[in-house]
């Protein structure tokens, strides 16, 4: 389809609005933090950063059609117009065994990174939105990628190009 897609690359805009690092933007959600994240997560140079990401997430959403994964953008961009906030998910089984092929993690490993991932995942986006992620009632479109990548593409693009 020919649009920008901004996943990593944010964190490196980011840290350059904000003056901080940009592996230290890109932990922000990491799991690292796992038993004290609420407090982490409230730290005024989280918040700084957060802020620095909200700037950089609506600075790409105005300059045109993009796609942009993860960093709560669905929520930073609720107000947006002709927007299509998208969730792609798989089951856990499925998921393990995706980290264990690409990780050579074992099945217990796979399983624990995945729901610490999961964790911190989820702590970063009430944090910054006040909702639950993965709530299916946020998204036009939810989609289980254990169906194939191709699958997942052309889903997107035939649900796309029936909203024009």
């Amino acid at each position: 389809m020919n649009i920008p897609c901004y996943y990593k690359e944010m964190t490196a805009i980011a840290a350059k609005e904000s003056g901080l690092a940009s592996e230290f933007i890109s932990n922000i959600n990491s799991d690292e933090n796992a038993v004290m994240r609420e407090l982490y997560l409230s730290t005024t140079v989280i918040q700084q950063a957060v802020i620095a990401q909200d700037k950089v997430i609506k600075m790409i959403a105005e300059a045109g059609s993009c796609v942009i994964i993860g960093r709560s953008a669905d929520y930073v961009l609720r107000h947006k117009k002709n927007l299509v906030r998208i969730f792609i998910y798989a089951p856990k089984e499925y998921r393990t065994k995706k980290v264990m092929e690409m990780y050579g993690d074992t099945w217990d490993e796979g399983k624990k990174n995945i729901e610490r991932s999961d964790t911190a995942r989820a702590a970063y986006y009430k944090n910054i939105s006040g909702k639950r992620w993965g709530d299916p009632h946020q998204y036009e479109l939810c989609i289980d990628s254990s169906i194939g990548v191709q699958k997942c593409a052309d889903v997107i693009v035939e649900y796309l190009s029936k909203r024009k």
